[in-house]
């Protein structure tokens, strides 16, 4: 009996433990289950997937993030209101309506696309719905003559007043609020006999004053920020300078002179003293010279190595100093193709230009070099040829088409990441750097909508890369860089020069009055 006892005990312990090892089994097979499943739902939820329940189904998402300037605006997605910017909200992917409003200022609108895993990015810039003048100037007389720096960041006018005196202004458009100079400054009075012509440096703070009176023409450089005291200047001595066409390099400190037979410049901080310019190039007859400059300081000469027996055109770009010594190649060897096969096949398939290497026996550049510029920040040259225009990216050595026709540069964007061009009436932006996550931007060209050099004139970057403003049918207009978002800022017709600040609060223009008797300086608040 006890035998039998110890038996059917054992048999009911083994049983036990098998039980508890199948348990244990069981629950190391669920705890691994849910980590992994955990992890799944994890990773699918954060690559934007969302389990919609009452629809039994996985849906795909994206991501909109909505920054407002100025912010604390209402955002509308669809026409419901999910609270004020800045926002982000996770949507399904596909088209979906956005609405922006803030209370005094112009609605917004946009029809955008959510895309699978990736963010949306918007940077709506909402505008006053009245934008008043306030005059910050006014000045009895007329102006006569008017000039505003590359940057925009300096109006300069000539004004005659009732009584005949004439008086040459400089305004500075960015004035810090602890400048205690005044603005505008009156840098110089003229005589009824004299005339003057300006030759501005990129950033509007020198030039290359030409006054004439009568037979006689002198040519001085002056400081556009303070007043010209013309007794204490010195005229240039250089011959070369009125021999020879003459401009700013990009640095505002030297002018570079191109006569018949050379290439010079002058180191406009070393005026009086010098009594010749740095000889950069000395020409031979019938051949075309190509140069340009840089912010650095830096001259660029393209040189032409092809024969009439090479297949394609050969080309180095030689970089020097100013003073022409340390020269060096920024490009050694450029191969582009003297046939138009190949370019005419692109026209004919599409917008999709890769990067891409040259040689001798294989290039993808076409057409006879015309215009470079070098852009030291991007570290690359715009180069525009007789057929089409490239990118060449210093860096990698590599190029990659910009447009399939001999595009003109109008301006590389303020966060240089983008370049502004137009062609065949139309213009383009071609973005060559972008943020990884944004996919409402690519590498590579889009149409400005809406505007052509048909109606659409003097288009400049707003100071946050994302916007444009230019005149169109005789209107101050701003725009999305798509072109979408057009919005009527002012009438054109009273004023004379125009720009917007770098705050990008206050359009500043200069006017004369309905009555020519009054020069005003005005600015209208845009936010």
């Amino acid at each position: 009996m006890e035998k039998t006892k110890d038996k059917t005990e054992g048999k009911t312990k083994e049983k036990i433990k098998r039980e508890i090892n199948a348990v244990s089994l069981l629950m190391s097979i669920f705890s691994v289950l849910f980590i992994v499943g955990g992890a799944l739902v994890i990773y699918y939820f954060s690559r934007g997937y969302r389990i919609n329940i009452s629809e039994k189904n996985i849906k795909k998402t994206g991501v909109l993030t909505v920054q407002t300037e100025p912010s604390s605006a209402e955002l509308y997605i669809n026409g419901d209101s999910i609270g004020r910017t800045p926002k982000s909200r996770t949507l399904d992917v596909g088209i979906n309506s956005i609405t922006v409003k803030k209370n005094g200022y112009r609605d917004w609108h946009k029809r955008v696309e959510i895309v699978e895993e990736k963010s949306t990015l918007l940077y709506p810039f909402l505008i006053l719905e009245e934008i008043a003048p306030l005059s910050v100037w006014e000045q009895q007389g007329k102006v006569e003559k008017t000039w505003v720096s590359d940057n925009e960041a300096y109006f300069i006018f000539l004004i005659t007043n009732p009584t005949g005196e004439r008086g040459l202004w400089s305004y500075r458009i960015n004035s810090p609020v602890w400048n205690l100079n005044p603005n505008p400054v009156q840098l110089l009075t003229l005589t009824e006999e004299q005339d003057i012509d300006l030759e501005i440096a990129h950033n509007g703070q020198k030039a290359v004053m030409t006054l004439t009176e009568g037979e006689l023409e002198n040519h001085y450089i002056v400081n556009l920020t303070t007043p010209i005291l013309l007794e204490n200047l010195e005229p240039i001595s250089i011959p070369e300078i009125a021999e020879s066409t003459h401009s700013w390099s990009r640095d505002n400190r030297h002018i570079v002179l191109e006569s018949a037979t050379e290439i010079s410049t002058i180191d406009t901080t070393l005026l009086p003293e010098i009594e010749e310019p740095s000889l950069l190039v000395t020409k031979e007859p019938d051949t075309d010279y190509i140069w340009n400059t840089d912010e650095e300081g830096f001259f660029y000469i393209l040189e032409d190595l092809h024969t009439e027996e090479d297949s394609t055109y050969i080309y180095a770009l030689k970089q020097m100093l100013p003073n022409g010594q340390s020269p060096k190649y920024t490009i050694d060897k450029a191969y582009f193709q003297k046939g138009t096969d190949y370019i005419d096949h692109y026209r004919n398939n599409g917008d999709s230009y890769p990067e891409f290497t040259t040689s001798p026996q294989a290039t993808q550049a076409i057409g006879k070099i015309t215009y470079f510029e070098v852009n030291q920040e991007l570290n690359g040259v715009y180069i525009k040829t007789e057929t089409s225009v490239y990118w060449y990216d210093i860096t990698t050595d590599k190029y990659r088409m910009i447009c399939t026709h001999p595009a003109k540069l109008i301006s590389f964007s303020p966060d240089s990441r983008k370049l502004l061009f137009v062609n065949d009436n139309y213009y383009y932006i071609f973005t060559l750097e972008k943020e990884e996550a944004d996919h409402t931007e690519e590498i590579g060209t889009r149409k400005v909508e809406n505007i052509s050099t048909e109606n659409t004139d003097r288009i400049s970057w707003l100071s946050n890369s994302n916007y444009l403003y230019y005149i169109k049918e005789n209107k101050l207009q701003i725009s999305e860089k798509d072109g979408e978002n057009q919005t009527e800022l002012l009438d054109m017709d009273p004023i004379l020069l125009h720009t917007i600040r770098k705050n990008r609060e206050y359009i500043v223009t200069l006017e004369n009055s309905p009555d020519e008797t009054t020069v005003v300086i005005n600015q209208y608040r845009l936010k």
